[in-house]
């Protein structure tokens, strides 16, 4: 993987996240799909010391924790409306160890479970169906 660039000084972006957070967005939407990915194993990404990203983002207003999650919450809302994966596929692709930990996570997140949500959600999905050749 390419170094990310590190920008330590400028504006903060229209979310409110300073350039550290918005690299670190960047990265975990790419690590937390790769594979199970830590504050030390993003750090050395960074060229950092896992210290110096935490205290990088608390200047920042966040943490690697709150970052990690709010990209997990991404993640599983665009796999919920665009795809027709079920629970413990969404699980496992997120690395979570069993689907109820994802389901746990997701009501903490949303304050409801990932089935109800995705009932409620407008579905983007575009459903391909297998003929069968005869």
């Amino acid at each position: 993987m390419e170094m990310p660039s590190i920008r330590r000084a400028g504006p903060h972006s229209a979310n409110g996240a300073g350039p550290l957070t918005e690299d670190l967005r960047r990265v975990l939407r790419i690590e937390l799909l790769r594979d199970t990915c830590s504050a030390a194993t993003i750090a050395r990404l960074f060229s950092m010391h896992r210290r110096t990203l935490n205290r990088y983002l608390r200047t920042e207003g966040h943490a690697f924790r709150q970052v990690a999650n709010e990209i997990r919450f991404e993640i599983a809302c665009e796999l919920l409306q665009n795809t027709d994966m079920g629970l413990g596929q969404i699980a496992t692709v997120l690395r979570y160890s069993e689907p109820s930990a994802f389901t746990r996570a997701f009501r903490r997140w949303s304050g409801q479970p990932p089935s109800a949500w995705r009932a409620s959600h407008p579905h983007v999905r575009k459903v391909r169906r297998l003929r069968k050749l005869r």
